[in-house]
């Protein structure tokens, strides 16, 4: 009788421990916010070539535990991060018009894209990253807009 005692109480513990440290059900989502930055540099000004080839857009992704469950798992937010697809739009072109470009996040969250076309198209710009979600992993991550950047007129 004591042998079936102690059995059932390991068995209670270890149940309940299991509980206590996976502390999230399967099918729980580990779900991150996201904010995108983005900057334009215009380069240097060469007065034999003044179309401004150098000109860049460039930002980061970075990313915040929304639930518990991403809290939990840190390196996740390397999921998060890297190969975000980022879209450069000029909001000033009418509706309907292609994005200036799309590119995708290294492993850092960071983008860069050559922008001296833009120059040729002056106007107010803005990034948005796309929403991302991993099924296997049990992983969402939101997308997020960025903060608008001016491009002057030549």
């Amino acid at each position: 009788m004591r042998k079936l005692f102690m059995l059932t109480t390991a068995m209670a513990v270890l149940a309940l421990g299991g509980i206590a440290v996976g502390g999230e059900k399967k099918g729980d989502k580990k779900k991150f916010d996201s904010t995108i930055t983005l900057e334009y540099d215009q380069g240097p000004y060469d007065p034999y070539d003044p179309y401004y080839e150098e000109a860049v857009f460039s930002g980061k992704v970075k990313v915040q535990a929304a639930n518990k469950a991403a809290k939990k798992n840190k390196d996740l937010k390397k999921k998060c991060k890297k190969k975000r697809t980022v879209i450069i739009k000029n909001l000033d072109a009418p509706k309907g018009t292609n994005a200036f470009a799309t590119v995708r996040t290294d492993e850092k969250g960071k983008y860069t894209v050559e922008a001296d076309t833009a120059y040729n198209e002056p106007g107010t710009y803005r990034a948005k990253v796309k929403k991302k979600t991993k099924v296997k992993a049990e992983v969402k991550c939101f997308g997020a807009k960025s903060n608008e950047v001016e491009v002057p007129t030549p």
